[in-house]
């Protein structure tokens, strides 16, 4: 099989927006992706969980579209789309048949460049992200997880509850969301890539058409507190009124770029990717747990490698020993 990056290519725009198209003919179809440099780490203290919410703001509509309508259009395209928010970017993805290429890349341009942001919208997409929170709190993985980032790390953002608290998300105005939209949603933190079943020329055509005269300044962003402790060994014990346990063990590990971080991702797959991994065959196929999971994790200056397990509150001290 040929490099995934086979046939790729990459232009920078002038005002600094990245491309990326690729042809790729194994169906007639295209998928288009645009990646911004706008997630958790990029939030100051007083506005965590913002990322978050202006990525649900960027589906509730622009100047030329009415909220809902960006989907109704995808949809009525043949298409699909959807969109997450991550430590370190915000990434909206589509796909549609092939004919329709240079409609995605106009509708999601537009999605991205232009959120109106109305007030009213805010006020009930911020009550649909508060149940969030309050599901998030309701599930003892998460907030094991949550609890194990927050040990972890004492000064680095990757500490702190991802999707903001329900205080803080209620206080949270147009102002704020706008003036964060502005400053992150620029070109120089964007990249978009297109690829499928698609004519280059006619691909590149169309990302610079309607991303080549988008204009934004690049404001200096202060960067979060870097973690300059040395870690030390910390236990957390939760209680709620849940049948089975939930136990998460964690690591402090180096920066996604760092020569060791192959490593870790094959420790990651050895110990519990699938029914043949030593965790499995050592945890779950006696019985001792439900579930386990292997993770590693990293952004660019810090990273997490972790073990989570779910079990019988009784059978913690055993699991433990296993682990050990």
């Amino acid at each position: 099989m040929p490099p995934p990056t086979t046939g790729l290519i990459r232009e920078t725009l002038a005002n600094g927006v990245t491309l990326l198209v690729q042809r790729r003919r194994t169906a007639p179809a295209v998928a288009l992706v645009s990646h911004v440099r706008a997630g958790f780490l990029d939030e100051p203290d007083e506005l965590v969980g913002i990322s978050h919410v202006l990525e649900h703001m960027l589906f509730k509509g622009t100047p030329s579209l009415g909220p809902g309508e960006l989907a109704q259009r995808t949809k009525a395209l043949g298409g699909t789309l959807n969109a997450y928010t991550a430590y370190d970017r915000t990434v909206y993805y589509a796909s549609v048949p092939a004919r329709h290429a240079v409609d995605l890349v106009a509708l999601q341009a537009d999605q991205v460049r232009h959120a109106s942001l109305d007030p009213e919208e805010l006020r009930r997409e911020l009550g649909v992200i508060i149940q969030e929170a309050r599901r998030k709190l309701d599930s003892p993985g998460a907030v094991a997880g949550e609890t194990l980032h927050e040990l972890l790390y004492a000064s680095h953002r990757l500490r702190r509850w991802r999707i903001g608290t329900e205080a803080m998300l209620a206080q949270f105005r147009r102002e704020d969301v706008a003036t964060y939209y502005a400053s992150r949603y620029i070109p120089s933190r964007t990249i978009v890539a297109l690829v499928g079943d698609l004519d280059e020329a006619v691909a590149l055509d169309a990302l610079r058409a309607h991303w080549g005269n988008w204009v934004g300044p690049a404001v200096p962003i202060p960067p979060g507190p870097p973690e300059l402790g040395t870690a030390t060994v910390q236990a957390r014990r939760l209680s709620g009124d849940v049948v089975l346990g939930e136990l998460v063990l964690g690591w402090r590990a180096p920066g996604v770029l760092d020569a060791e971080v192959p490593a870790l991702d094959l420790a990651s797959a050895i110990l519990g990717l699938g029914r043949g991994s030593r965790f499995a065959r050592l945890l779950r196929e006696p019985g001792l747990v439900n579930s386990v999971g292997v993770g590693s994790y990293g952004v660019v200056d810090a990273g997490i490698f972790s073990v989570g397990v779910e079990l019988d509150p009784a059978r913690m001290t055993n699991v433990l020993d296993v682990i050990g």
